[in-house]
């Protein structure tokens, strides 16, 4: 009995150590941010005449270069794989693109920049309703993850009332009265999500692969330069994790009353996303809507806690 407790106390390191990496393995996956602080501000600020915002608060976030200036935004979905919207790439081919990552001011010297591999767009992808506004870009290497690039999630939720606490990013036009002013630094905006009836009765060209939001104030809201980019939202019941709701898509005008932003609703095109990323190769998995972002890590965990509970029992 003493030889079986001493063997057992000898596995307790190696364990502790594996599950001590299982939880942190966790901290550096999909829609994560190394810091709380973002969550806690209630400032509201701008995409059109706001105020700056730095990349560790929405580390998702790229540019997407053509000829080296500024086409459209996009998200990261892993470290091979980037989101954006198919009306940002008409005409284009991907000989030209780039994106660049990790970086909140385009006018940074020495910028990183990307080469994209292949461009996917959705082959029912309509650019007169901009129905099915979506597109997949693969990157000819893989992005270096660090705590100013993240992946952000993806759900399969659809209903509105399951989201809060709503940003859209971008380096879009800020001014649209006199003279056009598109900034150099990246911009936020808070908006909120609106039921799919009343946006249908406002914006009648509105199918159900898209969604919209605005706020109450005119004159914010997403505008051009920030296509592609993504509205990422909360869970109300998991503030600590960070989903693609939408991709900014269209709308009428920009900022203006009662007329909210229009934008591609992700959770209807995951399969699709699967099925194109494993055929070319670079396979993306998104998350079951579980209490943890891998199904596996949960049972992992689970089973070691339950290993860790008999050798000490």
């Amino acid at each position: 009995m003493k030889g079986w407790r001493d063997r057992r106390t000898g596995l307790l390191l190696p364990l502790t150590l594996l599950l001590f990496w299982e939880h942190n393995s966790l901290a550096l996956i999909c829609g994560r941010l190394a810091s709380t602080r973002f969550q806690q501000q209630n400032n509201v600020s701008a995409i059109m005449g706001g105020n700056p915002t730095n990349i560790s608060e929405f580390p998702w976030h790229v540019g997407i270069m053509n000829h080296r200036n500024l086409l459209c935004g996009g998200s990261i979905l892993s470290e091979w794989w980037v989101l954006s919207a198919s009306h940002c790439f008409d005409q284009l081919n991907n000989s030209n693109l780039e994106v660049i990552h990790g970086r909140d001011d385009l006018s940074t010297k020495e910028m990183k920049y990307h080469k994209v591999d292949k461009l996917i767009l959705h082959p029912k992808f309509d650019d007169w309703l901009l129905d099915n506004d979506i597109a997949l870009l693969l990157l000819k290497s893989p992005l270096n993850l660090s705590i100013n690039r993240i992946p952000i999630c993806t759900s399969e939720i659809s209903d509105v009332q399951t989201w809060k606490n709503c940003w859209v990013t971008g380096w879009g036009i800020t001014n649209i009265s006199g003279i056009k002013t598109q900034p150099t630094k990246l911009q936020k905006v808070k908006v909120d999500l609106y039921r799919w009836d009343w946006c249908g009765y406002v914006l009648p060209l509105l199918t159900k692969n898209m969604l919209c939001a605005g706020t109450q104030n005119a004159g914010m809201d997403a505008c051009q330069g920030d296509s592609g980019g993504a509205l990422v939202c909360n869970k109300k019941r998991n503030i600590a994790t960070w989903y693609q709701v939408g991709i900014v898509s269209w709308g009428m005008g920009c900022g203006k009353e009662n007329l909210p932003g229009v934008y591609t609703k992700v959770s209807r095109y995951l399969k699709w996303i699967t099925k194109q990323t494993a055929k070319a190769g670079k396979p993306y998995v998104y998350e079951q809507d579980t209490a943890c972002p891998l199904v596996i890590s949960c049972w992992v965990i689970l089973f070691l806690y339950f290993v860790m509970f008999l050798l000490t029992w």
